[in-house]
């Protein structure tokens, strides 16, 4: 056909602000600490927009919806019927058409990975065996792929033909029909539109801009209206005079949309494949059919201009992009930095064992005032008394009756009875104590161990380390025995001063009634004077308990006092003993971690350093990623002709 088109590429001076660009990408990318996941993403990114860039190949993109006309403009673009004009399953696979100075062919991958191309056995055998037969070849191959359940199958899809579609170096890409629903479309046109310098938007004169086409338009290709062109197929079935009406309506629409200029190009894609086959054919085409094939030539060279034209500005389109993703990543990444850092201040705020004195201070105090509490004796009568009132009991039982009758007895088995009471009460008392104070130590030592492990794990990942566990002291508490022997010196003497109160009084009650009795009635008999002396005995009995009583309880009353004492004694070396322990373990503490202690601060702070320093780079480059792609847009906007905010990714 005899068509060429030279392409200049990315050449003057458009190549080295490109380049510019990009080898600072490709510098932040190396040196900036990024996610990897997310790294990796830019990477792949930064690859295709360089390889883009550095492919002269023009490409312009076709989108369209079914019945709009878009295959039989491809078709046109062919010169021959080869693209189906309908598919009976709905594909995301974007159709690339190619010259190819060779035999013609397909070449396709499949959604497993696996490379195929026609003619070969090996995609026969894909296929469920051959059936195309050599005449129409292609056509019967690619209508195989693209209507039946193959098409399902395909992920990427390449028609290589003799004929050069819209000139040399010049890829055509069929893209699937408009559906906004579904996101493998939309994906795919998005795709698509990215790597076109080109997008051609097939509207129908019979049908112009549905709500698909305009959910399109605001949906996919939103943020490339400057490269949109609207080719408007179908213009034979419009009445000549309304032809103009119907162009100038799609045009309104499209400036509705925010689509200040729109380029729009009617044409007879269908009337044109007619003649193209009537010239094959020798024949001349009949009425109002002629002509078209000259316009519609007319409209493939416009496209080719444009693709050039707009090439600079699809290239700044994917470096903006890469750009706005660029930034974005960095944003985030800084956005992390600060709050890690936050985070890690907070941490460390919460923590009181980088003041590790401080940390064992806390600690040391508040064993002191639990078992100070836990320990603490009370008063007598509460504590070793707690049982005096039965004590009082056993002691007036110890001289009833006659058993005053010998005093030195009675005191001497009051003074038993209380020596056994006191010192078995003092000495339960001070062994509870005793294992009280234990058991609190024991707990306390737990709780230290736990917590110190806690903010030491803590203290470390805020570090960045991952240490095991420490091994933490354990507490060797060693409480003495109660020592009792002033207590059984003390009951000694209480003994002694009791048996002391029978010296008062000797000789028993009846011998003194029978002296009373034979003085007051000397002439009566045996009987009545022992039965007075009975009468005088039972009565000086109770005297005599009574005055014993009254001097045993207040010497009772002093040895509790003195008891008291010596127990309070005991309970303070009860407590000097777990003031030794704590001493101890505290020690074995500061021993076994001061120094890890401080290295773990101060290696935390290093790590906020670097987390600040992070921050700033992030930032700095985040402020000149800002302003590269100001000077992007600025450039996109000078050679797409349209304005533009700064893309977002």
């Amino acid at each position: 056909m005899g068509r060429k088109t030279v392409v200049d590429g990315a050449a003057g001076t458009w190549a080295p602000a490109v380049g510019e660009h990009l080898t600072w990408i490709r510098d932040v990318l190396g040196e900036l600490d990024l996610p990897a996941a997310r790294r990796d993403k830019l990477w792949s990114a930064l690859r295709t927009v360089q390889t883009r860039a550095d492919d002269p190949e023009l490409r312009i993109a076709v989108f369209g919806e079914a019945s709009s006309g878009k295959s039989t403009l491809l078709n046109a673009f062919l010169r021959r019927r080869l693209l189906p004009s309908s598919a009976r399953v709905t594909t995301t696979v974007t159709t690339v058409l190619r010259h190819h100075d060779g035999a013609e062919g397909l070449r396709l991958r499949t959604t497993d990975g696996t490379g195929l191309d026609w003619p070969s056995a090996a995609f026969d055998t894909w296929a469920g065996g051959p059936r195309t037969p050599a005449a129409d070849g292609l056509e019967a191959a690619l209508d195989r792929v693209l209507t039946t359940d193959l098409a399902l199958c395909v992920r990427d899809l390449e028609v290589r033909s003799p004929v050069r579609p819209l000139g040399d170096g010049v890829a055509v890409l069929d893209t699937p029909g408009f559906s906004v629903t579904d996101p493998g479309h939309r994906e795919m046109a998005e795709a698509a539109v990215r790597q076109a310098d080109l997008a051609v938007v097939v509207v129908p004169a019979v049908a112009a801009m549905s709500m698909t086409l305009a959910d399109f338009l605001t949906g996919p290709l939103l943020n490339h209206h400057d490269r949109c062109v609207f080719v408007v197929t179908k213009i034979d079935l419009i009445d000549e005079g309304e032809r103009d009406d119907t162009v100038e309506f799609v045009a309104d629409r499209l400036r509705s949309m925010g689509i200040t200029d729109p380029l729009l190009l009617p044409c007879a894609p269908g009337r044109a494949l007619l003649e193209t086959d009537a010239a094959d054919g020798g024949t001349r085409p009949a009425g109002d059919h002629s002509g078209h094939l000259a316009r519609f030539r007319a409209v493939e060279q416009r496209l080719v201009r444009l693709a050039a034209e707009r090439r600079e500005s699809a290239i700044a389109a994917t470096v903006l992009t890469l750009l706005s993703q660029l930034l974005a990543a960095v944003e985030e990444t800084a956005d992390a930095q600060r709050a890690e850092n936050r985070r890690a201040q907070r941490g460390l705020a919460a923590l009181s064992l980088p003041d590790f004195p401080g940390f064992l201070d806390a600690w040391t105090r508040r064993v002191a005032d639990r078992v100070n509490t836990g320990t603490r004796y009370p008063a007598t009568n509460a504590a070793v008394g707690s049982g005096r009132s039965g004590l009082d009991a056993k002691v007036v039982a110890a001289v009833a009756d006659e058993k005053i009758d010998n005093i030195r007895e009675a005191a001497s088995e009051v003074s038993g009875i209380v020596g056994r009471h006191l010192k078995k009460e003092a000495r339960k008392t001070a062994r509870a104590a005793a294992r009280r104070a234990g058991d609190l130590l024991a707990a306390e030592a737990g709780e230290l161990a736990r917590d110190f492990a806690a903010q030491y794990g803590a203290l470390a990942g805020l570090a960045g380390e991952t240490p095991a566990a420490p091994v933490v002291p354990v507490t060797d508490l060693d409480l003495p025995e109660p020592d009792l022997s002033d207590v059984d010196a003390a009951l000694t003497a209480m003994g002694a001063e009791l048996v002391s109160v029978g010296n008062w009084r000797t000789g028993g009650g009846a011998a003194a009634g029978a002296v009373i009795g034979s003085i007051i009635a000397p002439g009566i008999g045996t009987v009545i004077g022992g039965a007075l002396g009975a009468m005088m005995g039972t009565r000086g009995r109770d005297t005599a308990r009574t005055q014993f009583l009254q001097k045993a309880r207040p010497i009772i009353a002093t040895a509790y006092t003195e008891v008291d004492a010596l127990h309070t004694v005991s309970l303070q070396r009860i407590a000097e003993a777990v003031d030794d322990s704590v001493a101890a373990l505290r020690q074995k503490y500061e021993a076994g971690f001061s120094d890890e202690i401080a290295r773990l601060t101060l290696a935390n702070q290093r790590q906020r350093v670097a987390l600040d320093a992070a921050v700033a780079a992030a930032e700095g480059t985040a402020a000149t990623a800002r302003k590269r792609r100001e000077r992007v847009a600025v450039l996109r906007r000078r050679t797409s002709g349209t304005v533009h905010a700064p893309e977002e990714s």
